[in-house]
């Protein structure tokens, strides 16, 4: 309420100051202004109401010498201000006097202004100077959205350039510059001619395609076994993941083994006729080797804390010691990879786009403590050292500690750790479509 008193009282003061310098509008702007921070402000209710009558009767005037010297624009961007400002004061129970029979002049006006507008529009349109036609259009949407057949008009003339040079650019094989004019377009509206089918078009002629080589049968049965499911969860990622590049997945060029080496000099023949063959535009070849499975553990080691236990001699005097346990620190470890390579190959230039080996790993370790002896007690009487005889900075806090008696104990399985690493080799194929553009 502060602020908004501040704030009246000092648009209050700058009204002042311009009513005394003559500038009348202006004035009425400030004192609206002040009123609408704080309406029970007397004063500039009072002044609102009396030199907002006088810019409401300049308007009123200026109003009716633009119509009638045939100023269209004008007058109505004067009209506009003149209604913007009274159902502002109006709202603050401020009724402004102007004659009525302008309402009917503006309407005369609005309609002589869009007719006006729309002869030019048509010129334009028909000299596909489409820019300058919507330029028009919007003058005659400012005041009425619904003339004649505007709105079909400014799609057209929206959309019609637009449409033009996609055609080009479809006809020099620009199919990611056509794709954007056209999506364009479809902002505007879903059915101008047949940007639709176009577009498709584009979409199909920009999307590039690969083959996914079935990787060499590895000796090793679980290498082998690695290979099989990453083919089959590359093919189903690549389907269900890539948007502007498509797998070739019913090629009998699937089963050249991975150890055929495509990027050389001596294959190039090779790649041109897999190329010819299939239209693919990459060939994205991957072998799997040096698979783990390591079980680490578990490893014990003997510890030995304190119970700290307290007795009540009598009602005054309890007696705390710290009695020794044994107790045992279990660690496991289980790691499981293998490493992945692949290369991505340009079928057009027999280069290699991307490549990397990489080792996929999943692994897990369990850390956690055993009593020796049954413990039925509050683990929080525990302590890994004898309070009692360890100097306290020597002390520490014995949460942690604590916290491994109830810690997890079983490592995740192998079939669980599998699924991981198959899962990040998966990431990497995905990432690597990005190449493929």
């Amino acid at each position: 309420m502060l602020c908004a008193c501040t704030g009246s009282r000092k648009y209050f003061k700058a009204a002042e100051r311009l009513e005394k310098q003559g500038l009348v509008n202006e004035a009425a702007d400030y004192y609206l202004e002040a009123l609408e921070r704080k309406q029970s402000n007397t004063d500039a209710r009072i002044k609102l109401k009396e030199v907002g009558q006088k810019y409401v009767s300049n308007l009123s005037s200026q109003f009716f010498r633009e119509y009638n010297t045939q100023q269209l624009e004008a007058s109505l961007e004067t009209y506009e201000k003149l209604k913007a400002f009274t159902a502002k004061t109006s709202a603050l129970n401020i009724s402004l006097d102007y004659p009525r029979t302008y309402e009917e002049d503006y309407q005369k006006a609005v309609d002589i202004f869009c007719q006006k507008n729309y002869n030019q529009v048509l010129v334009m349109m028909n000299q596909k100077r489409y820019s300058e036609a919507l330029h028009s259009i919007s003058k005659i949407e400012k005041y009425n959205t619904g003339y004649k057949n505007i709105k079909q008009l400014s799609t057209v003339a929206y959309c019609e350039p637009l449409y033009q040079s996609a055609i080009n650019n479809l006809e020099n094989k620009n199919y990611s510059g056509a794709l954007t004019q056209l999506a364009n377009i479809k902002q505007k509206t879903d059915n101008y001619k047949d940007s639709k089918d176009l577009m498709d078009l584009a979409s199909e002629q920009s999307t590039k395609s690969f083959i996914l080589f079935q990787p060499k049968s590895s000796s090793d049965k679980g290498e082998a076994e690695i290979e099989t499911y990453l083919f089959d969860n590359f093919n189903q990622a690549a389907m269900k993941r890539f948007t502007t590049v498509k797998i070739i997945n019913n090629s009998p060029f699937q089963e050249i083994q991975a150890n055929t080496d495509l990027s050389s000099s001596s294959s190039i023949d090779l790649i041109q006729a897999i190329r010819k063959a299939t239209a693919a535009d990459y060939f994205y070849i991957f072998d799997v080797s040096n698979r783990k499975e390591i079980n680490s553990g578990p490893t014990r080691s003997n510890g030995r804390g304190f119970q700290q236990v307290k007795t009540r001699i009598n009602d005054s005097t309890v007696i705390t010691e710290y009695k020794p346990f044994d107790y045992t620190l279990v660690k496991s470890e289980r790691s499981f990879s293998y490493d992945f390579k692949y290369r991505l190959i340009n079928a057009y230039t027999n280069q290699i786009i991307s490549s990397q080996t990489q080792t996929m790993r999943a692994e897990d370790a369990v850390e956690y403590q055993e009593f020796s002896r049954k413990f039925n007690g509050d683990v929080n009487s525990l302590f890994p050292y004898n309070p009692a005889k360890t100097p306290l900075n020597k002390q520490s806090n014995p949460g942690p500690w604590r916290n491994l008696f109830s810690a997890r104990n079983n490592l995740r399985s192998f079939e669980e750790l599998k699924s991981d690493a198959y899962s990040d080799a998966v990431s990497l194929f995905i990432s690597s479509g990005r190449s493929m553009k």
